[in-house]
């Protein structure tokens, strides 16, 4: 389990340092760029998403898989993923011209021309990231991946700065794809996938091609609704709503995040070593919800001033979108691990039938609220998020054997917790008359009751994830110390084994 630990802290350093550089080109961008701007850049890029999705029907993840790889393996891989990227290239470069006359927007054309050569890039690096993650060198995964945020975000900041408008995320995703597959090569220089090979082609497909349909139906379920936004209504309604969810997003991107990274290859490798996952599965699931339950609920009491202080005095439509969602989302909680679990099971048929109903009932409830506003789009979550909860319960509880009292009981100490931190906002909200549009400063002091609070109740509770608290704590020390003796990451004694 400690292997896995460091895996787990490994791939949330990685999301912190991505929230970081996320949240400032978030705030840099809705500062440089009108809504209708940032609509317009959420379209060309949610084209693109969709398109490039159906990679996933070549996904390197079945390296993860494998009881062994060789080098055919990894070859095939990185053969059929080349294939597939230049088939989809020439079908959107095809395509362009109508997209573009359907929003009505010409820049597409040179937009998407810069998507398919990013595709093109990022492909490249595909196999590595895939082998990294087998290994669970999440270590080297977090500077790679971090490093070409960095870029990408620099980039993006400097073309919006230089009047680049929504080209500027085009032009950011090809420079960050850029750096991610030079550092990849870096890391591990397999220079044998250039040479062709189909070996292991009935393996790779077979994975792929559940994982594929999944992956197209989840990006088409989260860009789909956006993308008919943009048809119905204006470019700035897209803008509005994608910052809103984007905001929203900030707990799932700390959190949930890490655990999605690592989920699959620890999975994968307890299921090879013969372990049972029940356990496993009900301690993910009480961890999960203790901090993102309180996460979500008080960034929905926090909305306005979190908007104010990340986008800007421009966004006063945002705030009540960001509280319908955040609130939406707390149904979100089993369902991070769900597809992972069923792919480590081998259970790919499962993962895809599961994803299948759960995403295609949401996504017709989600486009048919689209088509009566912001506020629609936003409340219909209400709908789709515990639809898509009970569905994902349903197709673990048949494979993971546990009864509804066991997640009761996992979640019962969560759902105090919450409650617990909750309350020194709630006195901060009600001290300003009960109006959620307080001052950033009150919203700062709110949420440091609410820190306080969460780990006061955590302790008195004694909840199982105080477990991983003190672990983190009791570990201080030892790195002040070693930090005081001048090791750095170049010292082969402070290297982990994830690395």
């Amino acid at each position: 389990m400690s292997r896995f630990r460091q895996a787990f802290l490994m791939a949330t350093l990685e999301q912190y340092l991505g929230l970081l550089i996320g949240v400032g080109t978030i705030a840099a961008m809705a500062r440089l760029l009108t809504p209708a701007e940032i609509g317009l850049g959420v379209i060309g890029l949610g084209i693109g998403t969709i398109v490039f999705s159906l990679r996933e029907f070549a996904s390197p993840d079945f390296l993860i898989k494998r009881d062994h790889v060789d080098t055919q393996d990894v070859r095939t891989s990185f053969t059929v993923l080349l294939a597939l990227t230049t088939g989809l290239s020439l079908l959107l470069y095809l395509g362009r011209g109508w997209l573009a006359e359907f929003y009505h927007d010409e820049s597409l054309l040179s937009f998407l021309d810069l998507l398919i050569i990013a595709a093109f890039v990022e492909t490249l690096s595909l196999p590595i990231i895939a082998l990294l993650r087998r290994d669970m060198a999440f270590g080297i995964l977090a500077r790679i991946r971090t490093a070409g945020s960095a870029v990408a975000a620099s980039t993006t900041i400097g073309m919006a700065v230089f009047s680049g408008g929504h080209m500027s995320f085009a032009v950011g995703l090809l420079s960050g794809a850029l750096t991610t597959t030079l550092l990849a090569f870096a890391a591990r220089p397999v220079v044998s996938i250039f040479r062709p090979s189909v070996s292991s082609l009935r393996e790779a497909l077979h994975f792929g091609s559940y994982m594929g349909a999944t992956s197209v139906l989840n990006k088409i379920y989260e860009t789909l609704p956006q993308l008919l936004l943009g048809r119905i209504m204006t470019p700035s309604s897209v803008g509005i709503f994608n910052r809103a969810n984007a905001v929203c997003s900030l707990p799932d991107r700390v959190f949930l995040s890490a655990v999605f990274s690592v989920a699959f290859p620890v999975l994968a490798e307890q299921v090879r070593q013969g372990e049972n996952l029940r356990a496993s599965y009900l301690r993910a699931i009480s961890y999960i919800s203790v901090v993102y339950w309180p996460s979500q609920i008080l960034l929905a009491l926090l909305a306005y001033p979190t908007v104010r202080i990340i986008l800007g005095e421009n966004w006063s439509d945002a705030p009540p979108i960001v509280a319908i969602l955040c609130l939406a989302s707390t149904f979100w909680f089993p369902v991070i691990l769900t597809y992972p679990l069923l792919i480590a099971l081998g259970e790919n048929r499962e993962a895809f039938i599961s994803n299948c109903i759960a995403r295609i009932a949401s996504a017709v409830v989600l486009c048919g609220a689209a088509f009566w506003g912001l506020t629609a789009l936003a409340l219909s979550q209400f709908i789709t998020l515990p639809f898509q909860m009970m569905v994902s319960l349903y197709f673990v509880r048949k494979h993971v054997q546990f009864e509804w009292m066991d997640l009761m009981e996992a979640i019962r100490p969560s759902a105090i917790v919450t409650a617990g931190a909750m309350v020194g906002p709630v006195i901060v909200i009600a001290l300003h008359g009960f109006d959620l549009d307080i001052s950033p400063l009150s919203g700062l002091f709110a949420g440091i009751l609410a820190i306080m609070c969460w780990l006061t109740v955590l302790i008195r509770t004694r909840h199982p994830f105080l477990t991983e608290v003190d672990r983190l704590w009791q570990k201080v020390p030892s790195w002040m110390a070693l930090r005081g003796t001048g090791k750095n990451a170049a010292d082969p004694s402070t290297v982990t084994p994830a690395e």
